[in-house]
């Protein structure tokens, strides 16, 4: 399986801001898949993720940034702490978004810049997640959030990364595996008859669809 969607993502984030000498706060890190990257662009980079597991993989990963276990619904830190702060394809992952858009709120410097990094279902790839994992509701609340607050969107861009597989196995390896779910015939079925997933190339080239938003403070 190969992919570029951590390439697309990171092309994405340069193009809406200069990390630089930025003091920058990235929940949902996960296991480091776009901290050790933001670690080389900036010289402090605190990242929190809530899964114990994965927050320490991201800290032995990238031992110069300060990793911790933590949720964007309560974060840890003093008011106005910094200049950037990223959603890491995980403000959706949250229980109560409008909440975690507050703590951003309270913890950015006025200045600040926040990046909402969010998947969308349009093509294929996003049609195998839906499948096996509906997020549907979940980011639906945060666009009701977004469009809630006092958050002045100031960009949004959808971008598209490429996924390849050399055919169904591979792709059923993947994604179940990643799911954490046993292999299920019926779902590979449903799976193969998805508008944008044609398990009959060679290889199997699915389009995932992703969006960055740059939110800022009223001036």
């Amino acid at each position: 399986m190969e992919q570029n969607s951590e390439e697309k993502t990171r092309d994405q984030i340069k193009a809406f801001v200069d990390l630089a000498h930025r003091d920058i706060l990235e929940i949902g890190c996960g296991d480091g898949r776009l901290t050790e990257w933001l670690a080389r662009e900036t010289s402090s980079l605190t990242a929190i993720d809530p899964d114990e597991k994965r927050a320490a993989k991201a800290k032995g990963t990238v031992p110069g940034a300060e990793v911790a276990v933590g949720s964007g619904e309560a974060l840890a830190f003093a008011d106005a702490s910094f200049d950037i702060i990223l959603f890491s394809l995980s403000l959706h992952h949250h229980r109560d978004c409008s909440k975690a858009l507050a703590e951003a709120w309270r913890v950015l410097r006025d200045r600040g810049s926040l990046l909402v990094l969010e998947p969308l279902n349009d093509e294929g790839m996003g049609q195998v997640f839906a499948l096996l994992h509906n997020e549907d509701r979940e980011k639906a609340a945060v666009r009701r959030a977004i469009d809630e607050s006092d958050w002045v969107v100031r960009r949004s861009e959808t971008f598209e990364s490429r996924w390849v597989f050399e055919g169904p196995e591979e792709l059923h390896e993947w994604a179940f595996g990643y799911f954490g779910m046993a292999f299920d015939p019926e779902l590979a079925k449903q799976m193969a008859e998805q508008p944008d997933v044609d398990l009959d190339a060679r290889p199997i080239v699915l389009t995932e669809v992703q969006e960055l938003l740059l939110l800022g403070k009223p001036a």
